[in-house]
């Protein structure tokens, strides 16, 4: 367990790298904005969670309309965090993932936006508590979310996002965890 999020970190970490020493010589040659970082927090039925995130944004849109009024772009975020299970025989666990994220946004440093992602995470355990019971330590988590880009210094931003977890049916039982987070993110 402790070796595929190792394989996680890393593999992020050399897609990240690969990228930047892959990129056209041009007066700015990173295919990646400056790192992002951020905190989220929220709360479900079975569980409260508390993450830290960071995230690389490609520089250049997916697309585009020609006024650049809407633009999709694509971000790789890596993290870590904590959830505290509800119920009886319950304890603090951890999750590590990396999500791969598509950003609907406008033109401008501030303005709203709408993301969806799916990515894979894994966790310190299986047992989440005496209700609630996964089949493996390995979950995709899958995310939508609609926030507002305030234009400032450290170019922040806030978002709601609705998350939740599941292995998609590769092994039973599979009840699937449910979270509503409020996310803070900041440029550096």
């Amino acid at each position: 367990m402790r070796l595929l999020a190792a394989s996680i970190l890393f593999l992020s970490g050399v897609l990240a790298s690969a990228a930047a020493v892959a990129a056209p010589a041009t007066e700015d040659s990173s295919w990646f904005e400056p790192l992002r970082l951020g905190a989220s927090v929220g709360a479900g039925s079975d569980a409260s969670m508390a993450r830290l995130e960071a995230r690389w944004n490609l520089k250049r849109d997916l697309w585009s309309t020609d006024s650049k009024s809407v633009r999709i772009r694509l971000g790789l975020e890596a993290s870590i965090g904590g959830w505290n299970p509800h119920g009886a025989n319950s304890n603090l666990m951890g999750d590590i993932g990396f999500t791969p994220i598509f950003r609907v946004q406008g033109a401008g440093s501030s303005g709203p936006f709408a993301e969806i992602g799916a990515g894979a995470h894994l966790l310190t355990r299986s047992h989440i508590s005496d209700t609630k019971v996964f089949s493996s330590a390995f979950q995709f988590g899958d995310r939508v979310a609609v926030g507002y880009r305030f234009g400032d210094a450290l170019d922040s931003e806030l978002a709601v996002r609705f998350q939740h977890y599941s292995n998609a049916g590769i092994k039973q039982p599979n009840p699937g965890i449910n979270y509503y987070l409020l996310q803070y993110s900041a440029r550096f």
